[in-house]
């Protein structure tokens, strides 16, 4: 019984450790993807990215591009 509740908490920890991990790349991702927007063509940015960040600031803010 003690054995089965153990392997419970390790599938838990498994799947807490899954989620975090995507949540972490998913903002890593979306972060990048207004930049990436920008150096392409400033016009292809979105208004609901526009209201967080404009074009200027992202361009300005990024100075070496990411491999």
């Amino acid at each position: 019984m003690r054995q089965h509740m153990l392997n419970g908490w390790l599938v838990a920890a498994l799947i807490a450790l899954v989620c975090l991990l995507g949540i972490t790349a998913y903002m890593e991702v979306s972060k990048d993807l207004l930049r990436v927007a920008c150096i392409r063509d400033p016009k292809v940015i979105d208004k609901k990215a526009a209201q967080q960040m404009n074009c200027s600031t992202a361009c300005c803010n990024t100075t070496a591009v990411s491999a």
